[in-house]
């Protein structure tokens, strides 16, 4: 931690709650309690502070520095569950979220785009949302990326693994483009997902929040919502907080804290539980349903060069050649202390995969889904999350990795690896292809990921279609709101983080006058 950093985390109203005594800290009351510290927390409670606003910031992670420079001790340290949450159904689907000071901004990618126009249009004609519109937007789309300097990634410091699939989109005069980032001075030290060590990703514990304690925020770390506390059953007036203990997660205390508005930020995954748990929005059936998540997966593409992909972006590049069907593809490389056992791979194959990683450049694809998960819970009221990949996106799967493996085979690698259990799922000429192209594939053959959470809580212009209103506000509640990726309706097919703090930004705005 920079000496700056170091005296904005340590001033006294940033307040680790599995320390402090200091009871007074707690008993005072906010104007807003905001729960939740990523993209949409925290700039609402920045946005907020510096309005004037008495305002408390409630995380249940610790503050993440000191940087790891271990991938895996990262994972340890700032992923919920280490990085086991995602949903069940066939196949499962990892969920990587962060629990720290900065949630899931300080391990994502770092990619900013802005929420397309025709999503735009079909929340107005499907949801009613027509106040949520591209000249609304505009400016708070402005805001947010000059706060946190979105620009283009620097092909001078992408990995070895984006050059060599930007050499084979441009032979076959096809797109392959820099993706828009929120950097500054970037130094291609590859830890993106993990905590820039650099310090050049401006997410939220390095952009956001250190200007709203400036401003006046507290901020209590180590402290997990519970509930909500109500008046008259629909009005908050404070939160219930279990102080956990930062390296077991146990509960070690508890304290209320009280507050006018409650804005619930705990991300799309976690904000409905606490509604439930709460007794919020419980009779409205679209609270906890409508998850959709931008299924993921790769290729890798074994090459005879050392080309240590893990040095440099790991997701700096990104083509739309095949968007007008679902398909997007960015740039994805992990660290060689993880990478090599996030494949579908065992004995042999599984062995020289570990061998020859530094030779091996991968690259990413996300599909629009055509479906929705939903939470329910099982027989011990443990709260799970069903998704179920439809053939439709099966198909899209399919077709991304079949795309990809004919641009790489005219180079003519080792071999290619397809992310997929069915065998064969290794491919090393146009032969193997075409076997694979003919081989039946239905979606539990598909090794997924997704890193985009959104719609438990969607935004709508009644409670028959959504949980909250147009400007946030739950359904039936008079002061209680919730901003985060919960929020946004549908599917974007894109990534969402600049999407989230743009909507946060103009709630920040609204509240002045609710």
């Amino acid at each position: 931690m920079n000496e700056y950093l170091f005296d904005i985390y340590n001033r006294p109203n940033v307040v680790n709650l599995a320390t402090n005594e200091n009871t007074n800290l707690t008993n005072s009351i906010f104007d807003f309690i905001v729960i939740g510290s990523g993209a949409g927390g925290a700039v609402l409670s920045k946005e907020l502070a510096e309005q004037g606003a008495k305002v408390a910031l409630i995380e249940e992670g610790a503050i993440p520095f000191p940087w790891e420079t271990s991938a895996f001790r990262s994972l340890l340290k700032l992923y919920r569950d280490n990085g086991f949450t995602g949903t069940i159904g066939k196949p499962m689907i990892p969920i990587p979220l962060g629990r720290c000071v900065g949630g899931t901004t300080v391990i994502n990618s770092g990619t900013c785009f802005r929420v397309p126009q025709k999503v735009l249009n079909l929340w107005e004609s499907e949801f009613g949302l027509v106040d949520i519109n591209n000249e609304n937007l505009q400016d708070c789309f402005s805001k947010v990326e000059r706060e946190i300097h979105v620009e283009d990634a620097d092909w001078n410091v992408m990995n070895k693994s984006s050059d060599f699939i930007r050499k084979i989109f441009t032979q076959k005069n096809l797109p392959c483009l820099p993706l828009r980032r929120n950097t500054y001075n970037c130094q291609g030290c590859g830890m993106c997902c993990y905590g820039c060590t650099s310090g050049a990703k401006k997410s939220m514990e390095i952009s956001y929040i250190p200007k709203a304690i400036q401003a006046g925020l507290f901020l209590f770390y180590n402290a997990r919502a519970k509930r909500i506390l109500l008046s008259d059953g629909k009005t908050g007036k404070g939160v219930v907080v279990d102080v956990v203990h930062p390296t077991t997660h146990k509960v070690i205390n508890k304290v209320e804290i009280k507050g006018k508005k409650i804005i619930v930020a705990c991300g799309t995954m976690l904000s409905p539980l606490l509604l439930k748990r709460s007794g919020i929005a419980i009779d409205n059936p679209n609270l906890g349903a409508h998850l959709t998540i931008h299924p993921a997966s790769k290729i890798s593409i074994e090459l005879e060069d050392n080309i240590s992909s893990w040095v440099g972006i790991p997701q700096g590049c990104y083509s739309t050649v095949l968007e007008d069907e679902g398909i997007i593809f960015e740039g994805v490389a992990m660290p060689p202390d993880l990478g090599p056992s996030a494949v579908p791979f065992s004995g042999n194959e599984l062995i020289h995969y570990w061998k020859n990683y530094k030779n091996i450049a991968t690259f990413g694809f996300m599909i629009k889904d055509s479906n929705e998960g939903s939470l329910r819970f099982n027989i011990k009221n443990q709260p799970i999350y069903s998704y179920q990949l439809t053939n439709t996106d099966a198909q899209k799967l399919k077709r991304a990795i079949t795309f990809l493996a004919e641009l790489a085979l005219d180079e003519n690698p080792v071999q290619i690896f397809a992310m997929v259990t069915k065998q064969p799922n290794i491919i090393k000429n146009r032969d193997d292809l075409n076997i694979f192209m003919k081989q039946e594939h239905v979606p539990s053959d598909f090794e997924c990921m997704a890193f985009h959470p959104l719609g438990t809580c969607r935004l709508a212009d009644s409670p028959e279609k959504g949980v909250c209103d147009s400007n946030h506000q739950v359904f039936g509640t008079k002061n209680i709101f919730v901003c985060d990726g919960s929020s946004i309706p549908t599917s974007l097919g894109v990534n969402p983080q600049l999407t989230i703090m743009a909507l946060a930004t103009r709630l920040s705005q609204i509240l002045k006058y609710l």
